[in-house]
């Protein structure tokens, strides 16, 4: 739990992190999403990485979750539940940014 807990605070600092910098950069220039657009670009990509964010320690809480009511049925091992939280959070890294763009993109 402490792991999960630690892991997914690094993850939301990072995205807070970057947000912040986005914001905090001149419009002009842009930050490090926005390539320059502030106008358009800029909203769209600080929403994506919040979605993102969010999406990723929600599934992988849930993963969490769902692996530790299988070992306490006794479905599957502790080994079993790392496993799929490993494979879980390595496939989380990818899909989430995607998925976070398509609804973002819906609903502008």
């Amino acid at each position: 739990l402490l792991v999960h807990l630690a892991w997914s605070a690094l993850v939301l600092g990072a995205a807070a992190l970057v947000i912040g910098l986005e914001l905090a950069s001149s419009c002009p220039a842009g930050g490090p999403l926005a390539f320059g657009d502030c106008e358009r670009v800029r909203p769209f990509a600080v929403g994506v990485v919040g979605v993102a964010a969010l999406l990723y320690v929600g599934g992988l809480s849930a993963v969490r979750w769902w692996t530790g009511g299988l070992v306490r049925r006794g479905v599957a091992d502790a080994r079993a539940a790392r496993d799929w939280y490993l494979l879980a959070g390595g496939l989380g890294l990818v899909v989430a940014p995607l998925l976070a763009f398509t609804l973002v993109s819906a609903l502008r």
